[in-house]
């Protein structure tokens, strides 16, 4: 009984729009009546050429009838050609059922022209002319059938008109062997018939879905457009010279003008005189076209504020503009301040001031582009392990400011001096007549930072070692400077330090260690040689357990232990990076479920998340483990949001969905917009590592840091401060009131029995997990954004 309501419902559901229903139904009508329109050339054109091959069946007997079938198909082409020249150029948005039905009787008409030739000629016709007209009717039949799909009645009436002429003609044959064709037949139109049918429901619900959509995104943008109507911003209005006429306390106080002297504005000429860059307004002003949120500077240094403004002309009785406006300000400047700040933070190193490693890439990505020359310097400071171990890391971040400032003090007009992180900076040198050759100053700079540091009453000696570059045509891209640059600075410190090595081709050991690493990886996958190390996350305040993040290791037999930091990339290189990922996620979901109900992170790589089927798969995996989907935390990076965010977004939506939560890892250090993290469907924000080092020494660190969990708060997220390694560095977060903490003070990484100890309080022995899981810039696949860490960075 509940297979034929459900067949009884499937088929109400396929005819519905037969029947005159509410709006959206006349706009689906109008919708699947323009998707066949656009065929109808393409159809008829079918039609006519397929009639020529009729006349080549059946020849000149029975010419009459013939003729006559010819001149009916082509009054039928003709009439269907008509209509659709006549609706070519006109956008009809909503059809009645009344018009879906008229296309009813076109396809009928067409359906009985093409039976009736295999009702006529088919018995008569020879051998070899018989397969012809079969393999016509037939395959007008089946295309005729999905073509006219979007229209069930339409596809049905063509379809079976056709199969009654097909039956009579081989009755009419009275050969037995046609009684199994006719059966044969009758098979095949049916299951074509239900696939059209399925195919219209589909389509149906499609758009269906897409109109509920639709509705939906603008209930939340008139909810939204309330929202800013009744909050502290200002309302204005001006008459058609520009003066204001609308005046509030809260406008004046915004443009800083008495009160009563708002009506002696000119509203315009106001915004030229002390906006920054006001030319947009005043165009759109100008061609009376309606605005909104165009955000302008008002005022420069630091009293400038940043106003957003929306605004239209007010349209007379007649249609036209009056020439006067209203519209509104929102004061946007505490949020431009933040938005200006993350964005300085993605292009400057915050302990040194100098360009960070994406705004080198990118300097050299424009140069590349625009067909300019220069040279690349990698700079990588020698002992400075030693300053950090015995002075402390305080110690060590001087030495990084001092470094800093000297090469800054060297460079010359052209020259981008950059820090790629820890103890490596860079100098891109794009001058077109530098005062130094590229060795010779290499040479200055080895010499400069060999000079002895002071740090209080201690001095100390860190020196350094440069790989040079070169970047011009023969240039493929930026990775393969970098990758250059950086082959060189290894033989630099390995011929002993103190040196700069300017790239050759011989300079392969460092590509020789790739090519060895690749070979390995697959070697590696399929002699599980990798596993998974688990650190814990807990609660900020309680230090209770709340989950663990999945970081991936690997023991090569001969080689060693590899780190991610450089596995990873060779995964990326040569495509196992799929499925890398994918064992990380199978064993994390097999990991789950001996943890008692802690939540198991597994960072994503973005080549990972965006392969298609990533989802599925990620279901699938679940499914086979018998986990819980909310137990399973994937964690992105920012540079997620630099590809294709559409897709991204659509596909985090999907895992949303499935009930798996989605972090974004290392926020603050990449291209951190207010605006994704509005659009994506983040649970949790993991606060990077260098923000949380500075907090006890920085005041600016920790008020970014406060900001980003008040504003995570704000959005429904959850933080997690990584890499806490002191008492102090956790009192700070505590403070400002972080969710959770991960870091060496809470454990360091382990494999899972040793977590199983570290769980129940007993003592975890055995060799301590030191390896670095961070992906050094260079070696970074996609040189447009920053690092991927797709197993994560021990923290």
């Amino acid at each position: 009984m509940t297979q034929v309501a459900g067949f009884w419902n499937r088929w109400q559901g396929t005819f519905e729009l037969y029947a005159d229903g509410d709006v959206e139904s006349a706009r689906i009508r109008a919708e699947h009546l323009a998707q066949l329109s656009r065929l109808t050339p393409l159809l008829m054109a079918a039609n006519l050429v397929a009639g020529g091959f009729v006349w080549m069946a059946v020849g000149l007997s029975g010419i009459v009838a013939l003729l006559a079938w010819s001149l009916v198909l082509g009054l039928i082409a003709v009439f269907g050609l008509w209509g659709w020249w006549k609706g070519r150029g006109r956008r009809t948005t909503k059809v009645s059922a009344k018009g879906f039905r008229r296309g009813t009787v076109h396809a009928a008409l067409l359906g009985t022209c093409w039976g009736a030739a295999a009702a006529i000629w088919f018995a008569p016709a020879p051998p070899a002319e018989r397969v012809l007209l079969a393999t016509l009717v037939t395959g007008m039949l089946g295309a005729g059938a999905f073509a006219l799909a979007m229209l069930p009645w339409a596809s049905l009436a063509y379809t079976w008109l056709i199969v009654a002429g097909s039956l009579f003609a081989l009755w009419r044959a009275q050969e037995p062997i046609f009684t199994l064709v006719a059966v044969l037949l009758l098979s095949y139109a049916t299951v074509v018939s239900l696939a059209a049918m399925a195919l219209a429901r589909q389509a149906t619900a499609l758009l269906r879905a897409r109109h509920q959509h639709a509705r939906q995104q603008q209930v939340v943008s008139l909810l939204l457009r309330d929202f800013e109507e009744n909050a502290s911003d200002a309302l204005w209005e001006t008459d058609s010279k520009g003066f204001l006429v609308h005046r509030s306390a809260r406008l004046a106080g915004l443009m800083g003008v008495p009160l009563e002297r708002l009506g002696e504005v000119r509203l315009p000429q106001w915004f030229a005189s002390r906006a920054h860059e006001p030319g947009p307004l005043l165009a759109a002003w100008a061609l009376g076209r309606p605005f909104r949120d165009l955000k302008l500077q008002i005022g420069r240094g630091e009293q400038a504020q940043w106003w957003a403004l929306s605004a239209k002309p007010i349209m007379v009785s007649d249609g036209s503009t009056s020439g006067a406006w209203r519209g509104v300000i929102a004061d946007v400047t505490e949020a431009q301040r933040f938005e200006n700040q993350l964005r300085m933070q993605a292009e400057l190193d915050s302990l040194t001031g100098l360009s960070n490693r994406r705004a080198l890439l990118n300097a050299a990505q424009a140069a590349l582009s625009l067909g300019h020359s220069g040279w690349l310097l990698s700079i990588d400071l020698d002992h400075f392990k030693v300053v950090n171990d015995s002075s402390g890391h305080s110690a060590g971040d001087e030495v990084l400011r001092v470094v800093a400032g000297r090469l800054m003090a060297l460079a010359e007009d052209g020259d981008l001096v950059g820090r790629l992180g820890g103890d490596e900076f860079a100098m891109l040198r794009l001058g077109e007549a530098p005062r130094l050759a590229p060795q010779a100053m290499a040479t200055l700079v080895i010499d400069k930072l060999s000079e002895p540091i002071e740090l209080g009453p201690k001095r100390v000696h860190v020196g350094a070692s440069v790989g040079l570059a070169r970047l011009d045509a023969s240039t493929a891209n930026v990775e393969d400077l970098m990758v250059n640059a950086d082959l060189a600075l290894y033989d630099a410190k390995r011929s002993g330090r103190g040196r700069s090595v300017v790239y050759a081709s011989s300079l392969g050991a460092a590509s020789r260690r790739m090519n060895t690493v690749e070979q390995a990886l697959r070697e590696g996958l399929s002699q599980g040689q990798f596993e998974l190390h688990f650190q814990p996350k807990v609660d900020a305040r309680t230090l209770r357990a709340l989950g663990v993040e999945a970081l991936m290791r690997w023991e090569h037999p001969t080689l060693g232990s590899i780190s991610p930091g450089e596995f990873i990339p060779a995964a990326e290189r040569c495509g196992l990076i799929h499925e890398l990922g994918s064992l990380a996620l199978q064993h994390a979901c097999q990991a789950v479920r001996q943890l008692s109900a802690l939540t198991v992170a597994v960072n994503v790589s973005p080549l990972q998340l965006m392969q298609p089927g990533f989802v599925q798969s990620v279901e699938r995996i679940l499914a086979r483990a018998g986990v819980a989907p909310s137990l399973l935390h994937l964690e992105v990076t920012e540079s997620l949001m630099l590809e294709d965010a559409q897709a991204a977004l659509k596909r985090l939506h999907a895992l949303r969905e499935l009930g798996v939560q989605v972090a974004l890892d290392d926020f603050g250090t990449g291209f951190s917009s207010l605006a994704y993290l509005r659009a994506f469907p983040f649970h949790t924000l993991k606060i990077d590592r260098s923000f949380v080092r500075s907090l006890t020494e920085h005041a600016d660190a920790r008020a970014i840091v406060n900001t980003i969990v008040q504003m995570a708060g704000v959005l429904g997220m959850r933080t997690v401060a990584e890499g806490v390694e002191t008492e102090r560095e956790l009192a700070v977060i505590r403070a400002i009131r972080c969710d959770e903490v991960q870091g060496y003070l809470v454990a360091r990484p382990m494999p899972l029995p040793k977590l199983h100890d570290w769980l129940a309080g007993r003592p975890v022995t055995g060799p301590v997990d030191a390896v670095d899981s961070r992906i050094m810039p260079w070696r970074s696949t996609h040189v447009s954004s920053p690092p991927t860490t797709m197993f994560g960075s021990d923290v």
